[in-house]
């Protein structure tokens, strides 16, 4: 059955049965993935995914349900499973249906011109990629990634309360990682894009920043063990703020797992940090205009001149602490849980160019990679001990490559250590990004 004609008819099913509150969750995605090795294709897959949940009231607590198959036998099945979930469900948090009438955003996140590059113009980008790769330096020994991936998704919210929102969005993002050898010197680096626009995507400049990186940590030398003076290259510091972000959320605060826990309108980072999270974001891979509430979402600045401002909401946390939710509601996609996240979440920019960065900085470490941020940060604590790539800086410049390193510290300390931020916002493959910022004491083992 047509997805539009089988929600309507979970709706009117629903509706007939007078339940208490309910809500059609619909999410779609289709994803593509391409590699080359050595010139062939090494790896093609296509997939697609939809689904639909529904939830709904019984005797005040929220029953949930899903499937995958849209033909009409299963429209009571699917609402009789939610029913019966409810009644076994002893949690007692109070859970509801989005329903003010609101205004959106229109956020314009899908380019119909990607769904019409072939396949093989995808190829030929990625042979002239590794191509390129190998042309470049005779050094150049492997690429070792060469892949390209694109993906489409849309979701429909419709409930009882008179919610009937749609959107979709698509990208398109390219990868390759090459592996360098001078003598007994090997080093590896990588470079990536991610878009909505595929004349964006330039195979001589995304080879030329993979091979130049890796090549540029050729003959490493090991340090002195003390604490440093560093500057955190701006996609290193927003994997590490991505992989922090929990900490915002209320859930986790209301849990006790968030060290936010009591602080807002307190000074938790120095006055120049200040923290966004805007799902308005111009071109931004998580931008909507509502969250997986129905809530219309809302730019907002987490730490604003070093003062916590807000935790993020969903329904839930919000009527437990009685303010209004921030339009954070996340789901894992039609069979997940409600959830709490963020959307484009940024270290807001500074003045300051990474030349002058350089200059502040006059002699210590530039940290251009962490490694291990899953096992070697306690996102609970902010400590991290992570195996980090870098490079030495004297008098204001790049010299040497370091050989492998440990930056040892505390994300929250780290935040109110900063001491100057760059202009050079940049995001990474998970809509988190930042500049590069000027940091001191880090701790550095050899």
């Amino acid at each position: 059955m047509e997805t539009k004609l089988f929600i309507n008819k979970v709706f009117e099913v629903a509706k007939n049965m007078n339940l208490e509150e309910f809500e059609i969750y619909f999410v779609a995605s289709e994803n593509e993935t391409i590699k080359v090795f050595k010139g062939d294709v090494d790896t093609y897959s296509s997939s697609q995914n939809m689904g639909i949940s529904f939830r709904t009231k019984v005797d005040g607590k929220m029953g949930y349900s899903y499937t995958e198959s849209l033909e009409e036998e299963d429209i009571l099945p699917l609402i009789e499973r939610a029913l019966s979930n409810g009644k076994v469900i002893e949690n007692l948090d109070v859970i509801e249906t989005y329903g003010d009438k609101s205004e959106y955003k229109k956020i314009d996140s899908f380019n119909p011109n990607l769904d019409q590059i072939s396949v093989e113009d995808k190829i030929n980008f990625l042979l002239k990629l590794e191509k390129t790769a190998f042309e470049l330096d005779s050094r150049v020994k492997s690429v070792n990634y060469c892949m390209l991936g694109s993906g489409a998704g849309e979701n429909i919210i419709k409930n009882s309360k008179g919610l009937d929102l749609y959107h979709k969005g698509n990208s398109i993002y390219a990868y390759i990682a090459v592996v360098v050898q001078d003598g007994e010197s090997i080093k590896n680096d990588s470079a990536y894009i991610v878009t909505r626009n595929f004349s964006h995507m330039d195979p001589v400049k995304l080879a030329t920043d993979a091979v130049n990186k890796a090549l540029n940590k050729l003959n490493s030398i090991s340090i002195e063990s003390k604490t440093y003076n560093v500057i955190i290259q701006n996609d290193t510091f927003a994997d590490l703020l991505g992989s922090m972000s929990g900490i915002f959320s209320a859930e986790a605060v209301q849990k006790g797992v968030s060290k936010l826990k009591g602080k807002i309108n307190e000074l938790i980072a120095n006055p120049l940090v200040t923290i966004v999270d805007n799902p308005h974001l111009k071109d931004g891979y998580g931008s909507s205009p509502f969250d997986a509430e129905g809530v219309p979402t809302q730019c907002k600045n987490l730490i604003e001149n070093g003062i916590l401002k807000t935790y993020i909401h969903n329904l839930k946390t919000a009527k437990k602490d009685n303010v209004k939710t921030t339009g954070n509601a996340s789901k894992g996609g039609y069979k997940g849980t409600m959830g709490i996240s963020t959307f484009n979440l940024y270290l807001e920019n500074g003045k300051t160019s990474f030349e002058d960065l350089l200059g502040k900085l006059d002699n210590g470490i530039l940290i251009t990679g962490f490694s291990g941020l899953h096992s070697g940060l306690n996102s609970i604590s902010g400590d991290f001990s992570l195996a980090t790539e870098g490079f030495l800086v004297e008098n204001g410049k790049i010299t040497k490559s370091l050989n492998q390193i440990t930056a040892a510290g505390n994300f929250f300390e780290l935040l109110k250590d900063i001491e100057c931020i760059g202009n050079d916002l940049k995001f990474n493959l998970s809509s988190v990004g930042s500049p590069s910022i000027l940091v001191k004491n880090i701790s550095v083992s050899s």
